[in-house]
């Protein structure tokens, strides 16, 4: 698993936020090398890929997160879908993580740590960071000891999304994986779902990206509601129904007929899409199939997840 080094980190007020933080990724990202490995190598992907139940459960999960998915155009200027989903993790990790580990959540914290990751800019995370506060998902929290810094806290809102994220991964994967499965009712439990978001932080500081599995896809995730595109024609394909318009897919994501366009033409470019003459056309054998490698990545990477989450909880 390749280490993300810093990149781009300019003077930050909390000086002492930004060493911890630069410490912290190179610190847990050797921490999580190990069950990476074992949990989402090459050979654990290929047993969830030959489940005979994987493609009922990846139809089921792309189905619900296409269901879940609330575009925003304000949003979508300041990060995009996969970079939202990220940031919202990154927050809970260092909200979880203990402060002598290098957490407690603050906005230098999270700018420092979205920048040495290079997951957004300094200016985009502080945009999101207003923006999330805007919205009822981020407050002040109780003042510190050291009146420089200035905590935040993750509010109901923002947990409940995260967690309801989690949830449709556990309750899919529960099809091919006992483990998933058994583990499922421990996202009831705040201990328990606080350290699965410091082991699924550490998994992404170590580098780890389910898009890794299927690099077919990589300039799309990072675009505007280009997953979000091919995952809309992957469910119509699963339910056996006529693809969605280009004017369908413009509402139900928030994106100009123009984007979703030009998403379509990048995605036909790629291979992953079939088009005719006019129309959104059709995910190709390879669209499928990278489709099917990433979110064979995502299960994968939950289970490892989950299961060093539960252990570290019992052990403490």
């Amino acid at each position: 698993m390749a280490i993300l080094g810093p990149t781009g980190i300019g003077p930050l007020r909390d000086d002492v936020a930004e060493a911890r933080v630069l410490g912290l990724v190179a610190v847990r990202a050797g921490t999580a090398v190990d069950w990476l490995n074992a949990a989402c190598g090459d050979e654990a992907r290929s047993a969830i890929l030959a489940h005979p139940a994987f493609p009922r459960a990846v139809a089921q999960l792309v189905g619900q997160i296409s269901a879940l998915y609330s575009g925003n155009r304000l949003l979508n200027r300041v990060l995009s879908d996969r970079g939202r989903n990220m940031f919202g993790l990154m927050v809970l990790y260092l909200d979880a993580l203990p402060p002598a580990e290098g957490g407690g959540l603050t906005a230098a914290r999270i700018v420092a740590l979205c920048t040495s990751t290079g997951l957004c800019s300094r200016g985009r995370a502080k945009a999101m960071l207003a923006l999330m506060r805007w919205g009822g998902y981020l407050t002040s929290a109780e003042p510190a000891e050291d009146r420089r810094v200035k905590p935040l806290m993750p509010q109901e809102k923002l947990v409940a999304l995260q967690h309801q994220r989690w949830r449709l991964v556990f309750d899919a994967g529960s099809a091919f994986d006992p483990e998933l499965a058994r583990l499922a009712p421990r996202l009831a439990d705040p201990a328990f779902t606080r350290v699965l978001a410091v082991t699924l932080g550490e998994a992404f500081l170590s580098g780890f990206r389910p898009v890794s599995a299927a690099p077919e896809l990589l300039d799309l995730v990072d675009r505007d509601g280009g997953l979000m595109v091919l995952l809309a024609l992957f469910t119509a394909e699963s339910a056996r129904e006529e693809p969605p318009s280009i004017a369908n897919l413009s509402r139900r994501f928030h994106l100009s007929r123009a984007h979703v366009l030009d998403l379509l033409r990048l995605s036909e470019e790629r291979g992953l899409v079939e088009r005719g003459a006019r129309g959104t056309g059709c995910l190709s054998p390879l669209g499928r199939d990278a489709v099917e490698r990433f979110f064979s990545s995502i299960f994968a990477v939950m289970s490892g997840a989950a299961r060093v989450a539960e252990a570290r909880l019992l052990s403490a």
